[in-house]
């Protein structure tokens, strides 16, 4: 399975970052090009809808969540490329360090096709985890701002 992995360090405590960041309903305030997020359940099980900035959707299921360890995982049920054999679940954690700050960091795992080129493969990996980048970052611009 193809691994992604980003990271990124806050100045900000790892219970202030997990506050800003725990909800599963509320994607939109912090993650950019989501235009709007509804769930239908509650816990593990529940069924988030995320509707983006270009129009698309993707639909995830909350299959982990431990408030005291500050993680939640997530799998993708259905979003534009990534087909449903693809067992995409991914994770965000966060851990205290060092001098008051933190880490986030965001993982995923997923099943490439048994057809699928692994340059193709690649591209795909890498773009997940550019994206990944991106978003921690920008989350680090809101902390910074509030």
């Amino acid at each position: 399975m193809p691994a992604i992995h980003a990271e990124h360090c806050y100045t900000q405590s790892a219970n202030t970052v997990w506050q800003r960041i725990h909800d599963f309903a509320d994607l939109q305030s912090w993650l950019p090009g989501v235009t709007g997020c509804t769930v239908e359940g509650e816990g593990v099980g529940a069924i988030r809808t995320v509707a983006t900035a270009t129009g698309g959707e993707v639909v995830e299921e909350l299959v982990g969540y431990d408030d005291d360890a500050r993680q939640f995982s997530y799998r993708i049920l259905k979003a534009p490329g990534v087909s449903a054999s693809a067992d995409f679940v991914a994770t965000v954690t966060v851990l205290g360090a060092a001098g008051g700050g933190c880490k986030v960091t965001w993982q995923a795992d997923f099943r490439a096709g048994n057809n699928a080129p692994a340059d193709k493969v690649e591209k795909a990996r890498q773009g997940a985890e550019q994206m990944y980048r991106f978003c921690l970052s920008h989350l680090a611009g809101l902390l910074d701002s509030e």
